[in-house]
């Protein structure tokens, strides 16, 4: 049976709290923006999902788009300020100071959208890998191409998906300086959080999260057909680790 959605909510807010806000004031400043939304978008998750965990590999991507569609919704409400982030995209700056992690369910939708591609578009990745190392500030993501956009966006992870900034000039400070960990309140929005924590206590409900590191990841998988087919496949359990910082 499924946790309470208002017990998960809960749950939900405190880990959002412990991973963002390092201090005092940040927790005082966020905790209500996201007790605030917190039922209704976990909830959203778990009506979509059901009751039958044994069908969730099947309905990742489904509960990706359902990413897609609650930050259209929430952004819609008019409940915050305008994002930073252009509206007709081509703004790569969270590609290159943000660390990209997915799990092993969403390490499947990524496998199976990089086996249809060619050789040579697969080549392409593995070719920028080696000089990036793994993503985060001073490198970037591998999925990132030459005109600045993502190879595989219709599979990009949950992350990627709710990430939006509500200053370009955070965004810029950041990609100098790192996090400046309590004052995340005036750089993503509260929903962002919410929905990155209820889509993985979904997918991953009895045990403690455990992700991949983008282009850790890219690495150990390219150079091999069978390894790609057997995370598309959802036999891959183990994964890899994340890569130095």
């Amino acid at each position: 049976m499924k946790e309470p959605s208002r017990e998960l909510a809960a749950k939900i807010v405190n880990a959002v709290l412990e991973e963002r806000c390092a201090s005092e004031e940040g927790m005082r400043r966020y905790r209500p923006l996201l007790e605030e939304r917190s039922h209704e978008i976990v909830a959203r998750f778990a009506i979509d999902a059901g009751e039958d965990n044994n069908n969730l590999p099947k309905q990742i991507p489904a509960l990706l788009n359902l990413a897609d569609t609650i930050v259209k919704d929430e952004l819609g409400s008019h409940r915050y300020p305008k994002p930073a982030c252009p509206d007709d995209g081509g703004c790569a700056m969270c590609c290159t100071h943000m660390r990209i992690v997915l799990s092993a369910q969403e390490a499947a939708v990524v496998a199976r959208e990089l086996l249809a591609l060619t050789e040579a578009e697969k080549a392409k990745i593995a070719h920028r890998l080696p000089s990036l190392g793994t993503s985060g500030p001073g490198s970037q993501c591998g999925l990132l191409d030459e005109q600045g956009l993502c190879t595989l966006y219709t599979a990009r992870p949950v992350n990627c998906r709710t990430h939006r900034s509500c200053s370009i000039t955070a965004c810029e400070d950041r990609v100098r300086r790192g996090r400046n960990a309590g004052e995340e309140v005036v750089f993503a929005y509260p929903f962002d959080d919410l929905v990155r924590k209820s889509f993985h206590h979904l997918v991953q409900p009895d045990e403690r999260p455990e992700f991949l590191e983008m282009n850790t990841f890219l690495a150990s998988i390219l150079h091999d057909d069978a390894e790609l087919a057997s995370w598309e496949s959802g036999q891959k359990k183990a994964v890899p680790p994340l890569g130095d910082s």
